[in-house]
């Protein structure tokens, strides 16, 4: 004859069933996936609508490096990859500008007057830099892949590592804050002399234009060393008129 179980251990198995269950889907639903990190950086920021129908930026503030005092820039951006950075350091103007293909330099305070062909590293750093939108926006397109590495604290706060693979090698790491989707620091490799140099930037100070969200304060180092930089944001205008001519190789001097 079978021996007739109690129905207190079907409820004892009932639950340790459930509990189970419970534990091997709990993972799955915390769990975060890239695709669904970068959904919420996209839509925390503004919107995929409104951020590729970006297609001229100006920003306005001041530049500082380590103790030196603040210097006055301006970087204009306009799709596709072209972009102009000018900086007076000592009265004079410091201007740098890539097309998206090729790019110059024209720096009075190094002995010329007249503007140089930015080498390979340059052009490559500078070109990182004219991608309105960042390697985020269509990263599968772009052929940028991009994995979910858990999370680090980013001053006291949580915030999701992303690895990002370029489409030419180059890895960056991007870490977007767990509560507000939006970036909070950026590590990643700038070329110099051939080399690759680590390079991290923190985002802090962020405001809303044109119903997008950007960083005003940017906070640069390179671990290892004593390099700093400060950028300081006063002023961003969105789609405003800018004539390709000043992506063009400049010919002039311009002082300030």
């Amino acid at each position: 004859m079978l021996k007739r179980v109690p129905d207190f251990k079907f409820s004892i198995l009932y639950f340790y069933n459930a509990v189970l269950i419970v534990l091997f889907l709990l993972p799955q639903v915390k769990a975060q996936t890239a695709y669904e990190i970068i959904s919420k950086n996209l839509a925390a920021r503004g919107g995929i609508a409104k951020i590729k129908g970006v297609e001229t930026q100006r920003l306005e503030g001041k530049i500082s490096f380590g103790q030196d005092s603040a210097k006055p820039f301006i970087v204009e951006m306009k799709r596709p990859g072209k972009m102009r950075d000018e900086i007076v350091i000592k009265g004079v103007k410091i201007i740098r500008i890539t097309n998206g293909k090729t790019g110059w330099v024209l720096n009075p305070l190094s002995g010329s007057d007249t503007a140089r062909p930015m080498n390979s590293d340059e052009l490559n750093n500078s070109s990182g830099s004219a991608e309105i939108g960042g390697p985020l926006v269509d990263y599968k397109s772009k052929g940028n892949k991009i994995t979910y590495a858990g999370k680090e604290k980013i001053n006291g706060k949580d915030a999701y590592k992303l690895i990002i693979t370029m489409k030419d090698g180059d890895v960056r790491d991007d870490f977007i804050d767990c509560n507000s989707f939006l970036e909070v620091k950026w590590v990643g490799n700038i070329l110099s002399n051939g080399k690759k140099v680590k390079v991290e930037t923190y985002f802090k100070n962020y405001k809303r234009v044109n119903g997008l969200m950007y960083s005003f304060i940017l906070d640069s180092d390179t671990p290892g060393t004593s390099y700093k930089q400060q950028i300081v944001i006063k002023k961003i205008e969105i789609n405003i008129p800018i004539d390709n001519a000043l992506f063009a190789k400049p010919t002039i001097l311009a002082k300030n």
